[in-house]
């Protein structure tokens, strides 16, 4: 069986979650969670400007990610901002 590959935009800010390159920039994960979310000027896609930081950011989050109808948001489990910083 072969699995997709699944590309994360570079435009990204580092942590958790990201959104991939399957992206068709419907903006519905901005009209949720727009504080995360930014447009590429002259592209149709969107990304992860920040990342969530406390419980409630992580709730809208959640919420971009159940809604998304492109699957195109994604998580790396607990890594959060916070791992990120201290890792660099």
């Amino acid at each position: 069986m072969r699995y997709p590959v699944i590309t994360k935009l570079a435009e990204n800010s580092p942590g958790k979650y990201y959104v991939i390159d399957q992206c068709n920039g419907c903006g519905i994960c901005r009209s949720i969670a727009g504080d995360f979310f930014d447009y590429v000027e002259g592209g149709k896609y969107y990304y992860i400007r920040r990342q969530p930081m406390d419980a409630r950011e992580e709730d809208l989050m959640q919420e971009a990610i159940e809604l998304c109808t492109m699957d195109a948001i994604g998580t790396d489990g607990d890594q959060t901002f916070f791992d990120i910083w201290n890792y660099s």
